[in-house]
């Protein structure tokens, strides 16, 4: 353990509460025509017209890093929530589905208010353009 708190596990930090800190990059941003979270439907595979960009950082622009991502339909995207940042989370939360009077776990939900705000999305895949 160093003076900070922190030992080393396997090549990363580990906090005295026993997370690991992980560094993420920011690969890509996704762009669509949203202009706030509120217009985003809950199902958007289910909405026909929904389109999106996912425009890769500079230093992630490498034809070589895409090659053959052609033959798949879909892909998965990780992405960061923004604007759900809170100094602490809570473990149950009211859903707008269920009339936001009932309290459920968080993590039967599809929140955003979590201790990590993580998204997985499946998208479809229609066509690539190198710029």
């Amino acid at each position: 353990m160093d003076r900070n708190g922190s030992i080393e596990e396997e090549g990363r930090a580990v906090t005295e509460g026993g997370t690991a800190e992980t560094p993420m990059h920011v690969i890509a941003r996704i762009h669509t025509d949203f202009a706030t979270r509120f217009g985003i439907p809950r199902q958007g595979g289910l909405v026909e017209g929904i389109t999106g960009r996912i425009v890769f950082e500079p230093q992630y622009r490498s034809p070589d890093a895409v090659k053959g991502i052609e033959a798949f339909s879909y892909l998965w995207l990780l992405w960061k929530f923004e604007g759900t940042e809170r100094s602490n989370w809570s473990a149950t939360v009211k859903p707008p589905r269920l009339g936001g009077n009932t309290h459920v776990g968080v993590f039967a939900t599809r929140s955003p208010f979590r201790p990590n705000p993580i998204g997985l999305s499946s998208v479809r895949f229609e066509k690539l353009e190198l710029t």
